[in-house]
């Protein structure tokens, strides 16, 4: 098989990023991603150059990231360039020269209700980043439909997602460390919020339909993990629990190491995500992976996936929708049978990341102008 030396450029210390990169280097490409924000811990399966600048203003060290960037492009000479999120350090994509390019907008590159486009200059510069591009990817229909508002004429668009591992989120996994870890009892019913802990995630609306949930369902045990955590937004959310007198049940989990997500989901009956806006989560795939149900805000971008009452269910959080669907699902076992059904089902066709991973593999072959069995 043809090696490829493959480029990425974007925040290594991302789970979603890392996985991208390192199913690539995995089989066998030379991968590298240069980034400002270096992934730690193990030994990695990629190279990573680091081009921040932390000891400048942030603005100029911005610039100085985006022209160091594009200067270690030019000396890596990759086959192809894979640009992930497309503010600050993309920004030097015009300077990298000619190699073949795929870009991949995330949800706040191109969504202004998530921020993007706050500075006057970054609209025009994601276009011309979105302009150099060979391909975009996308993860959804909705995605695409965002990115087209920004430049209609995209050169070549190509839906991938970021896909899940099947070996590692699947159901019937054993889940007793984190019972007896977190005094949750064996007949507790779970509901799961996954999602940064930050307000643009409507976290409190999920602890504000608690006693609703707890006055039908006594035994309902609330966990919420701490990604990112905004501090005084979760001191909020600590504060609202026990003025609502559910102290006991709200379990805060910190931040959660991405080789527990797949126990956190097999121990969740209902996996509760409302965010005001996104783009396409990879926790919801793996949620119904695992075979948890996704109650979710009424989102276009989630109704691609979820069939409201089939395979999930599509709420507003605000109308008092969120607690009845949770009760529904934590007082029906058979109800959670069925959707888990459905929605392992629905991930093979639509999330399976070796699939979507080898689908990519095909497109960057195609970009570099080689055959893989040269």
């Amino acid at each position: 098989m043809k090696r490829l030396r493959l480029c990425f450029v974007g925040p290594a210390d991302s789970v979603s990023l890392r996985r991208w990169v390192e199913w690539f280097a995995e089989r066998g490409h030379e991968a590298t991603v240069i980034t400002v924000e270096p992934a730690e811990g193990p030994v990695l399966a990629f190279r990573q150059v680091e081009v921040g600048r932390p000891a400048e203003p942030r603005k100029l060290a911005r610039l100085l990231s985006a022209a160091r960037m594009a200067l270690t492009v030019r000396r890596l000479n990759p086959d192809v360039v894979h640009v992930h999120y497309l503010r600050g350090l993309a920004w030097g994509l015009p300077l990298a020269g000619g190699h073949p390019c795929v870009v991949t907008p995330w949800g706040s590159d191109v969504l202004e209700e998530q921020g993007a486009f706050k500075e006057p200059y970054s609209r025009t510069l994601t276009r011309t980043v979105l302009g150099l591009a060979d391909l975009v990817t996308v993860h959804s229909a909705y995605l695409e439909t965002r990115v087209r508002e920004v430049l209609p004429q995209v050169k070549r668009m190509a839906r991938i997602g970021w896909g899940v591992d099947l070996r590692l989120f699947r159901p019937g996994l054993d889940v007793r460390s984190l019972r007896e870890r977190w005094d949750i009892g064996e007949g507790s019913r779970v509901i799961f919020s996954p999602r940064l802990a930050q307000p643009c995630y409507h976290l409190d609306r999920i602890v504000k339909a608690l006693p609703a949930v707890c006055e039908k369902v006594p035994n309902a045990v609330l966990a919420v993990a701490e990604a990112h955590a905004d501090p005084d937004y979760v001191t909020g959310l600590r504060r609202l629990a026990s003025d609502l007198g559910l102290a006991d049940r709200v379990r805060f989990l910190g931040t959660i190491p991405h080789s527990q997500m797949p126990l956190w989901l097999n121990l969740a009956d209902a996996v509760v995500m409302v965010p005001r806006s996104d783009g396409m989560p990879n926790t919801l795939l793996e949620a119904m992976a695992c075979g948890t149900v996704p109650i979710l805000n009424r989102l276009p971008q989630y109704a691609e996936i979820i069939s409201h009452g089939m395979n999930g269910f599509l709420v507003d959080p605000d109308d008092g929708d969120l607690a009845g669907a949770v009760i529904g699902v934590l007082r029906d076992a058979g109800l959670r049978r069925d959707v888990a059904m459905r929605n392992r089902t629905r991930v093979r066709e639509v999330g399976d990341q070796q699939r979507e991973m080898s689908k990519m593999e095909t497109l960057y072959w195609n970009l570099a102008g080689v055959c893989p069995q040269d």
